[in-house]
């Protein structure tokens, strides 16, 4: 639970926790600090006051405790059970230090695009868990994902939450939640899905990223008809560097029909990973044929014959010679376009590998985490890269380390000299799941090819470039221009 602002209340008992401080209050009841004497742990204690006879309230609260004691998972506040029964209605769960997202943004004013989309992948994490255990929260909002020290966040109240196959808690006719999130299905009271939860989930997205949420009205009830029937604003209008991939997938997430969003969080979370914040350069052969081959090949001029009777035609080349020239002439341009890619295309690779290797060393893990997966999408790193990626094989983190070993998955050759490592962690690491990615790694890297064919096609297209031109400038010599003789008069009776 966050830590908002406390408020100090006399020490008492509610046996085996001692109630320190409250430090929050609500609907659904008040939060206490305590500590829980077996082992002098500090929790935070949620308590139902006993004079509470309201039955929705009631329900919602044994709701609460019945889900988060089923729900393990990193990204999901953690519960250490509780008690409902007669008038005393309390449970505890871990203390989250660091406040809720909502506060930090509203600090921050907005956050990167770099870090809504490493606080987007833990958002999806426990959606994802959430999901497969037949939970949908109902109330994703930024005050429900509180920071944990480690800049973890923890999906949190699942005071309202639906659960597959059980009764319903709100009334018929009625909704639950929060409207600046709410999606229209919602609104309107019909049957929730996870992709209800996505969609609120997008709208998170949108105010992470632009400062202020997508639709807000000047009463409620404008607000709930501009979920249902506004157009879906576009991140890009605000954020013009937003990457393409974001904001589509943003308007996906907030389709006012359920069936056109995302399928799952998991899915949503493989798009985001696919979004970069880098520039693609294409480079259009017509346009370089244009611009700049006229400018750098010169061509022939045309040749001409002289008849000897005065009168110059234009010399016309057999079809054949034709067709060699226009071959070779197509290799050399082909060429030059290949190599200019090739070389802007590395330039720009460069310098993001440069950055990403740096943000491997900050204190932060979201930006380590972000630079291993970064490094790892980007082509041909290089060796500083695959020594900056093994270094943080080693982080206390399991999250980077497993960041890491796929980074060093994808280099191909150039990481087999890092097999012994991975072979180690696939022994001694703690983390199971790391192990066996580990082990899967080292299968991968000894099976990549040899980089060396890549070499050798580039030595033969610069060799067939070459050969153009030579072959080019000897045809120009070798027809030259045909001269006639002059034919002699004939005499009659000579």
């Amino acid at each position: 639970m966050a830590l908002p602002k406390t408020t100090p209340v006399s020490t008492r008992w509610i046996w085996p926790f001692e109630l320190i401080e409250q430090i929050g209050e609500g609907g659904m009841g008040v939060v206490y600090r305590a500590r829980y004497v077996v082992n002098n742990r500090e929790v935070a204690l949620k308590m139902l006051p006993g004079d509470v006879t309201d039955k929705v309230a009631l329900a919602r609260f044994e709701r609460e405790l019945e889900v988060l004691k089923n729900l393990k998972h990193p990204n999901i506040v953690r519960c250490f059970g509780g008690v409902s029964e007669d008038k005393q209605r309390f449970y505890a769960m871990e203390l989250v230090p660091d406040g809720s997202l909502e506060e930090e943004l509203q600090r921050r004013g907005k956050f990167s695009i770099e870090q809504v989309v490493a606080y987007g992948l833990q958002m999806c994490a426990a959606l994802e868990c959430s999901h497969k255990s037949g939970v949908v929260h109902r109330d994703i909002k930024p005050s429900n994902f509180l920071i944990g020290s480690d800049k973890q966040l923890k999906l949190s109240d699942f005071g309202l939450a639906s659960v597959s196959a059980s009764r319903r808690i709100t009334a018929a006719g009625k909704t639950a939640g929060t409207l600046l999130y709410m999606a229209p299905e919602q609104i309107r009271g019909g049957g929730l899905t996870p992709q209800t939860d996505l969609y609120a989930l997008g709208c998170v997205f949108y105010e992470l990223l632009t400062g202020k949420p997508p639709f807000v009205g000047e009463s409620p009830a404008q607000t709930m008809h501009m979920h249902c029937r506004a157009e879906i604003p576009k991140v890009s209008k605000f954020i013009l560097d937003c990457p393409v991939g974001l904001d589509k997938l943003i308007t996906k997430l907030m389709a006012k029909d359920a069936a056109q969003r995302p399928q799952s969080a998991a899915e949503v979370a493989r798009e985001l990973r696919a979004v970069t914040n880098t520039i693609t350069v294409k480079i259009d052969p017509k346009r370089l044929l244009l611009e700049g081959a006229s400018d750098q090949v010169a061509l022939p001029p045309v040749m001409r014959l002289d008849l000897g009777d005065g009168e110059v035609r234009p010399y016309q080349r057999p079809f054949a010679e034709k067709l060699i020239l226009g071959i070779l002439l197509s290799t050399l341009i082909g060429s030059l376009t290949w190599n200019f890619a090739r070389t802007t295309e590395t330039g720009l690779t460069k310098k993001l590998e440069t950055l990403w290797i740096k943000a491997l060393q900050d204190p932060d893990r979201e930006v380590r985490l972000l630079a291993a997966t970064s490094l790892g999408e980007l082509d041909g790193q290089s060796l500083p890269a695959l020594r900056a990626v093994s270094n943080v094989l080693e982080d206390y983190d399991p999250s980077v380390r497993r960041a890491a070993v796929i980074a060093m998955t994808r280099s191909g050759t150039a990481g087999k000299v890092y097999i012994p490592t991975l072979m180690r962690i696939s022994k001694d690491d703690p983390d199971r799941e790391l192990r066996d990615l580990a082990s899967l790694s080292i299968s991968t890297l000894r099976e990549s090819p040899d980089s060396s064919s890549f070499w050798a096609w580039t030595i033969l297209l610069l060799l067939s470039a070459a050969l153009g031109v030579g072959t080019y400038m000897w045809a120009q010599k070798a027809v030259q221009p045909v001269v006639l003789p002059k034919r002699k008069p004939v005499l009659g009776g000579m």
